[in-house]
């Protein structure tokens, strides 16, 4: 869920209000940070929420920022079991590895080491709820 502004509104309309919310954010991000010419739309977005009962002054609501992934979808995953079977012992190892199979600075390994430490922890608990060890443990 993108971070908005702290939200007062109305009991009214709450989840077209959060919806226009979420949706100026994802907007204004777009318009501060990729230089997309779509300001015309935040106009008729503060309108509606306005007409909706928001309470709050929508320029307030923080623009998202998205970051760019640099793997498709479970590909890190695959390149970190691939590169565990070649006998890859750290996570350093792993990164090193990856970074100079795709070609990348040598700089990048220590983000891409603790983005492998993030999917590792992912893929652990997805397949501790997926095995039922997470609900007994609790």
């Amino acid at each position: 869920m993108p971070r908005v502004a702290p939200i007062v509104r109305s009991t009214r309309y709450e989840h077209a209000i959060n919806t226009l919310v979420a949706k100026r954010s994802e907007i204004s991000g777009a318009i501060r940070f990729k230089g997309a010419n779509l300001a015309h739309q935040l106009q008729h977005i503060d309108a509606v929420l306005l007409i909706l009962g928001y309470k709050g002054d929508p320029s307030l609501i923080v623009p998202l920022r998205r970051t760019p992934s640099r793997f498709r979808k479970g590909e890190l995953h695959r390149l970190i079991l691939k590169h565990e079977a070649e006998g890859s012992a750290s996570n350093r190892e792993t990164a090193t590895r990856i970074v100079s199979a795709k070609g990348w600075d040598a700089a990048l390994v220590k983000p891409l080491m603790n983005n492998i430490k993030t999917a590792k922890g992912w893929r652990a608990r997805r397949g501790a709820v997926a095995n039922g060890t997470a609900l007994q443990n609790s």
